[in-house]
């Protein structure tokens, strides 16, 4: 799947600027790794358009939750096809692409990034389906969130050879694709009267849950993967 003509093309192009300064690329490497870029700036604007509509009715609000749904499904699904499809190595492991190196920072030490397929990029899977939750709330701010996904968040993946651009193409659409589903008619109907029955009779005690959940996607479920972690490494075999 990755060896194609745009691939090859756009890694090459970007791998020429790897070695040109060891301060940018220390910039793009804080950025792609730093949740301040990631989920904090999207879940902010999501929790801005929650308050900002309050009815226990608010369509706003059915579709966060459907888009939070969404968010889930899709990273799940981008999971299964890393475990269970075919091996994809990611470009700075591909024994069979020129990887220079980016000067000013180490090479990529953990074994998840070798043992895991790059097909499809679960990071764009999750932020392409935020800013898709966005866009159907309002068109203007979901739009800038797709450019804002893309260029701090999807393009720093490919320059540091973590994902393909198809990679990257191919989780914004199952991110995209999980989301329009999730907040269809057809679909939020299957939990809108349980939502708004909660929300009004502990309004508190929801939103409280809700903030923990949101937390955890717009990290990517970081402590919940370590708290998995660590049960399995307890776990009888």
């Amino acid at each position: 799947m990755w060896n194609n003509q745009f691939n090859i093309s756009a890694l090459s192009w970007l791998w020429h600027f790897a070695s040109m300064s060891a301060a940018a690329n220390q910039i793009v490497h804080f950025i792609s790794g730093s949740n301040l870029f990631k989920g904090l700036p999207l879940m902010s604007i999501l929790w801005y358009f929650w308050y900002r509509d309050r009815g226990i009715k608010s369509a706003t609000r059915e579709t966060i939750i459907g888009t939070l749904i969404g968010c889930v499904v899709a990273v799940l699904i981008a999971r299964a096809m890393n475990n269970y499809g075919s091996f994809q190595p990611r470009p700075f492991a591909n024994a069979l692409l020129v990887y220079p190196g980016h000067i000013g920072l180490p090479a990529p030490n953990s074994q998840a990034l070798y043992l895991w397929s790059s097909f499809p990029s679960d990071h764009a899977a999750l932020f392409f389906a935020i800013a898709t939750g966005i866009f159907l709330i309002s068109r203007i701010t979901g739009f800038l969130l797709y450019l804002y996904v893309l260029i701090f968040i999807g393009l720093p993946r490919i320059y540091l050879g973590l994902h393909y651009p198809t990679d990257i193409l191919a989780g914004g659409l199952l991110g995209a694709v999980c989301v329009a589903v999730g907040t269809r008619a057809s679909a939020t109907q299957l939990f809108r009267r349980h939502f708004r029955m909660i929300l009004a009779s502990y309004p508190a005690a929801f939103q409280a849950g809700l903030f923990i959940v949101t937390v955890e996607i717009g990290t990517l479920f970081g402590d919940v993967r370590m708290l998995l972690d660590g049960i399995v490494k307890y776990l009888p075999r």
